[in-house]
């Protein structure tokens, strides 16, 4: 259980690819809390469609090892959010690192034009 919350720390850090630091307003803190795990992923997605109703809408596979998934149900009322990781021996460790409701079904939506900002050029070369 450590590992895999020490591995989506990691994978969910702020601090960018290129090593860069966060911005000086954005500040660390350390939160206690309780996951919900399985072994394997198929059983998690058993677990949320017969238990929550909900579906998986959206992975992010953050690396070889890690992914993180939404599931949300039909009405958008309720999301949950996985976090999956396999380790160097092939085991399976999925738990639900999130949940919440919306009554006006806001739970999960996507940007329909997200606008991404340009590269950032460094000494006339692109990044």
């Amino acid at each position: 259980m450590k590992k895999l919350l020490l591995a989506l720390a990691l994978v969910v850090s702020p601090v960018s690819a290129d090593n860069s630091s966060p911005p000086p307003d954005m500040f660390h803190q350390t939160v206690p809390f309780s996951l919900y795990c399985v072994n394997s992923f198929e059983r998690m997605v058993e677990i949320m469609h017969d238990d929550f109703k909900e579906v998986p809408l959206l992975m992010s596979h953050m690396s070889e090892i890690s992914t993180v998934i939404v599931f949300t149900n039909k009405d958008k009322t309720t999301s949950t959010y996985v976090g999956a990781k396999v380790d160097k021996q092939g085991n399976e460790e999925v738990c639900i690192l999130w949940s919440g409701k919306s009554e006006k079904g806001l739970s999960f939506s996507l940007n329909p034009n997200p606008v991404f900002p340009e590269p950032l050029k460094k000494e006339g070369t692109e990044l």
